[in-house]
């Protein structure tokens, strides 16, 4: 039998514009493994945000942090974390400009101010858990990443040191990463520990950090709801993820029936 592997983004994609898993997800997450096809996530959350949907869908395989951290059978096989003296030159210029940095363990958020309500609302629309007030977090612990709260008219304002990567994730919210990660590596480090070929894996996205991903694999799908430069990037579209877009995605390239 050839080794396959599934892997979804979270938001959007796993999981419907309410935050919910549909049943036709979980039925088709179901049949993937009933045929021994590896399953897994790829998401912008660290381990303590996926966790929720890592334990409904009993996943072992994740890649986090967009793509800083892999974990192949649960057991972590990358790590890729920020360098402290350029984080300390980011935060330095966030708290000139006031805007808002969260820096991110595996297990946690770790903000270097308290939160505007701004913030806030952005940190809501995907659950995020409690942030712990630790201004000086970064110092003493790795950082997978980041997330930073502004506006695309103040990224000027702001040092892109080499190291990084700026990725869009909200209208005001942006995750900093290391420019030498993505998901699509983090993806090439889990396939490469199940000893599944690139041709082999199937990504499911609709976001600007889903971009590397759905070109580098085998086959990119894009959710409906993605904008129309994501869909250009994958081999196929799929319908919404609202209206059984994982189901529909995973029956047009043959792995459910």
């Amino acid at each position: 039998m050839v080794a396959r592997l599934a892997v979804f983004d979270i938001d959007d994609t796993l999981l419907a514009s309410n935050k919910t898993l549909l049943p036709s997800t979980v039925a088709s997450i179901q049949a993937l493994k009933d045929q021994q096809i590896h399953v897994a996530i790829a998401t912008g959350r660290n381990l303590a945000m996926a966790r929720p949907v890592i334990e409904a869908l009993a996943l072992r395989d994740y890649v986090l942090c967009n793509g800083s951290a892999t974990f192949a059978d649960g057991k972590q096989v990358h790590q890729h974390t920020l360098s402290k003296a350029n984080l300390g030159k980011l935060i330095t210029a966030a708290d000139q400009q006031q805007i808002d940095i969260v820096v991110e363990s595996l297990d946690g958020l770790h903000i270097h101010t308290h939160p505007s309500q701004q913030t806030r609302d952005v940190l809501e629309t995907f659950r995020a858990p409690q942030l712990d007030y630790a201004p000086d977090y970064y110092q003493a612990h790795d950082v997978y990443q980041a997330m930073m709260f502004y506006p695309d008219a103040q990224n000027r304002l702001l040092p892109h040191p080499d190291e990084f990567s700026f990725v869009r994730f909200h209208e005001r919210g942006v995750d900093i990463i290391p420019k030498a990660g993505s998901k699509a590596q983090g993806i090439a480090k889990l396939a490469a520990a199940l000893n599944v070929d690139n041709a082999n894996v199937a990504a499911f996205g609709d976001n600007e950090n889903d971009r590397e991903m759905l070109q580098s694999v085998g086959i990119g799908v894009a959710m409906g709801n993605a904008k129309p430069e994501i869909k250009a990037l994958a081999d196929i579209t799929t319908t919404d993820c609202d209206h059984d877009g994982i189901a529909n995605g995973l029956k047009k390239i043959g792995w459910i029936a």
